[in-house]
């Protein structure tokens, strides 16, 4: 496995996937500022584009547009290439709860902007 250039942490949700005219459910396994692994049986090609929707709680979800870049028996490793300042916010939350060093959190927030739309 390659070295994380953004911190990765643990994350079990609910999350939909659009991939072209289908919508299906997984379970988001980690995540981070740019990317999501979530645990599916369906397979999408690698460097296709998808929609996610990740649901954490009955108010709140963060919506993604990402590229799959690695499909493994048990699932799916997209990368974030764009989403709305909500579900960045969100999303930069989820991560910033569970890691200890905010300084690092916000370097990798600073690498992200050109990503929120």
């Amino acid at each position: 496995m390659q070295k994380r250039n953004f911190t990765r942490v643990e994350f079990t949700e609910c999350a939909s996937i659009k991939h072209k005219d289908q919508v299906f459910f997984g379970n988001v396994k980690n995540m981070s500022l740019q990317g999501l692994f979530i645990k599916t049986d369906q397979e999408i090609p690698v460097n296709d584009p998808v929609e996610v929707t990740v649901y954490y709680s009955h108010n709140s979800s963060i919506n993604l547009h990402a590229s799959v870049v690695r499909r493994e028996e048990n699932g799916i490793g997209m990368q974030i290439n764009r989403m709305d300042v909500l579900s960045f916010v969100h999303l930069r939350d989820v991560v910033a709860m569970q890691c200890n060093d905010q300084n690092l959190i916000m370097r990798e927030t600073y690498k992200m902007a050109d990503c929120i739309h």
